[in-house]
């Protein structure tokens, strides 16, 4: 019997390094795997910010069309000044989870991003809206 559970032992200690955690003891490089995943997906992040903001200052060269769209609104303006924050948000909330993250690692405390996922979808969707609109109104003039 003493047999049997030396073998059961020995299949758990050969599934544990099949099967390293994110950041456990088995593995010292995965920590560092784990941090190297999480610096890209703030990268990747801070590249979905910058293409915002850069969206917004080109909606900007068509300033010229704020008068003729919609009478007494400024629509290419606010719409390019939406797009320059919703960036500037986004780089700031990728940094921000970037932080919990690096932190979660490091305690092995790791916890997939919910929040901010939801939120930069609800912002890139107000976007996406606000884009249809200005187009068909750009379509009009």
């Amino acid at each position: 019997m003493v047999v049997a559970s030396t073998d059961r032992t020995a299949d758990r200690a050969a599934e544990a390094s099949e099967h390293p955690s994110a950041t456990g003891p088995g593995d010292p490089g995965s920590r560092v795997r784990s941090h190297l995943a999480n610096e890209r997906t703030f990268l990747a992040w801070l590249r979905t910010g910058l293409a915002l903001i850069v969206v917004g200052i080109g909606a900007a060269q068509f300033l010229e069309l704020d008068r003729n769209l919609i009478p007494g609104l400024r629509t290419v303006s606010d719409f390019a000044a939406l797009l320059i924050l919703v960036g500037t948000l986004t780089v700031i909330l990728g940094r921000t989870r970037y932080m919990q993250s690096r932190e979660q690692i490091d305690r092995a405390q790791f916890h997939p991003a919910g929040r901010s996922i939801s939120a930069a979808t609800a912002l890139i969707a107000v976007i996406g809206l606000c884009s249809i609109v200005l187009v068909y109104l750009m379509g009009r003039s």
